[in-house]
Order: structure tokens, then sequence, then C-alpha cells
């Protein structure tokens, strides 16, 4: 990954870079102060790492006259869509964008609308949308495993087992709560059967441990490395939105009248 040394600025056309020997260099973001005191690097040789709309040639050889005329066109949607096809398949390819008859696959929703013209026009532009959210909650919570998690057991008052462990999420939006799921794993060893417990967070530390309410009664307690936690998704939210477009499809009363075109963006005298 590509990011600045000291903010750890990921937008490659904010980054450049300084040379530090002969062959190495550091990569700083644009604006990124750096104090003399600390790092002896000459800032007046800092250099984009985009130049003449492509990379610099140390970073990104430029293709043969060979390789270029195997390269193929390709639109700006094909590449966002290639882009998203890569957070779940890191093996795709630029063929999975496109559609049997050769065509780029277009699943994109309806757009949203100013006005709608009735409560079924609003259900069917919006559970798509829906629908996409939790897929792409429900795929970033399953990216969250971590492996090789030490665990500290304890007791608590009801005399449920509880497990406590650092869970680290550094680059993620995605922020652990008091009451979500994890599944506490140990794949077992000469002396300890393969052993799995889902549980609730119930504690959360200021040093990131997290404290999980284990739903099983038996643990392998006498081991404290090597278990790995995965975030359980729950879709309830989600099914609760989607309910709730049904309901307001089929049933005109399911609201008052205000509210009803309120979303639906009509008019309504105040």
């Amino acid at each position: 990954t590509l990011e600045c040394f000291l903010t750890g600025a990921k937008n490659v056309f904010q980054l450049g870079f300084v040379p530090v020997k002969e062959d190495l260099v550091v990569l700083l973001a644009r604006d990124v102060e750096v104090h003399n005191s600390e790092y002896d690097w000459d800032m007046s040789k800092w250099a984009p790492l985009v130049q003449e709309k492509q990379f610099v040639q140390w970073l990104v050889k430029k293709p043969t006259e060979q390789e270029a005329s195997r390269s193929r066109q390709c639109t700006v949607g094909q590449i966002n869509r290639l882009e998203e096809l890569w957070r779940a398949n890191p093996n795709a390819t630029i063929d999975d964008t496109l559609a049997g008859d050769g065509d780029v696959l277009d699943d994109e929703p309806a757009i949203v609308q100013l006005q709608y013209e009735d409560a079924y026009q609003y259900q069917n532009i919006m559970s798509p949308l829906v629908k996409l959210e939790a897929d792409y909650d429900k795929q970033m919570r399953e990216q969250q495993t971590q492996e090789g998690v030490a665990v500290r057991w304890d007791m608590g008052l009801n005399k449920r087992r509880l497990a406590y462990f650092v869970f680290a999420q550094p680059e993620s939006d995605m922020r652990l709560v008091t009451g979500d799921e994890l599944m506490l794993r140990y794949s077992g060893d000469e002396t300890h059967e393969p052993w799995e417990s889902a549980g609730t967070v119930v504690r959360l530390t200021a040093n990131e441990e997290v404290g999980l309410e284990l739903k099983s009664g038996a643990a392998p307690t006498d081991v404290t490395h090597g278990f790995s936690v995965d975030v359980v998704w729950k879709s309830v939210a989600y099914d609760r939105m989607q309910m709730a477009l049904r309901t307001f499809a089929v049933d005109e009363t399911s609201v008052s009248g205000y509210i009803y075109h309120r979303l639906l963006g009509h008019e309504v005298e105040q």
C-alpha cells in the first residue's frame, strides 16, 4: 500500500517522494510538515508520484510496444465495477465486468427521485438501496476476522464464562459496541479438540480490550493463545427497513397522510 510515511495518507495524487539514499526514497504527502531535527531530508527534492498523468517509471514500469499492443480499452464504468469486485474477489479480472454477450454488466440501482408517484415507486427504488447497504455492511464485518488472538479468561457474576482479548480495528469504519455478537474459535492442537462459541460483547475497555460473554459454558480455559475472532453479522436492522418499506407500500394507513406525502416529496400545506 502506498501511503505517507508520517501521516498515513493514501491519496496517490497527493503523495510524492524524497530521495533518502542513492537507492532509497521515502513517501510523503504534499503538504506534510517535516521537522529537520527529526529527519535529515532535503524537501526541495520532493517530487509527485504521478507525473504527466502516469506513475513515475521506477514505481510502475512503462509497458513495451508488444505489451501495449495486447492492451484492451476499458470504460470508467468497467474500472469502477472491477474495483467493487476486487473487494469480494481480489482475483477478479476485467472479463468479470462483462455479460455473456460482451456488454458491460449494469446492476446500478435506480436513481433516487425528488418526488415519487406513489408508495410502490418509493419502495421499488429504496428497497434495492437498503439491500446494497446490507450487503456492504455484511462484507465489511466478515472481513474483520482476526487470527492469532491472545485470550484472558474470567468468570462473570452470572456464572457465565468471559473471554477478554484485544480486537484492534485501526483501518476500519466499523466499531464494536456493547451487544455485538462475535465468534471465538480455536483450531485445536494435540491435546485439544477444535472449539468455537458465539458470544456477546459486554465490555469495551479504553485499551481496546473486548469482554465477550460466551454462550457455551465449556471452553479451553487452559489455552490463552492462537484463537480466532469473527464478527457475526445480523440482518435485523435491514430486515426491519425492508418490512417498513413493504408496509408503507401496501398500507396507506401505516403513516399519517402528512408524513405519507412528505416522504413522497409532494407539496403539503403546513
